[in-house]
């Protein structure tokens, strides 16, 4: 997913106060789904920062 669709998807969401929890979509895990991560933070990888010389990403950090 690209950052301009999870805007998208974010801006249909009416209460903006809601948490945001993370699922694990691995069905192959034995605790798949199990386990309850929030968005804790977010950092940002530039296109050209070292390790992303190709592409960029936005990294969501999760906690329990």
């Amino acid at each position: 997913m690209k950052v301009e669709e999870l805007i998208n998807e974010l801006n249909k969401i009416e209460d903006k106060t809601l948490s945001v929890r993370v699922l694990e979509n691995n069905t192959d895990n034995p605790n798949y789904n199990m386990e309850n991560y929030w968005i804790d933070r977010v950092e940002v990888a530039n296109k050209g920062q070292s390790g992303y010389e190709l592409n960029g990403e936005v990294i969501l950090i999760g906690v329990e």
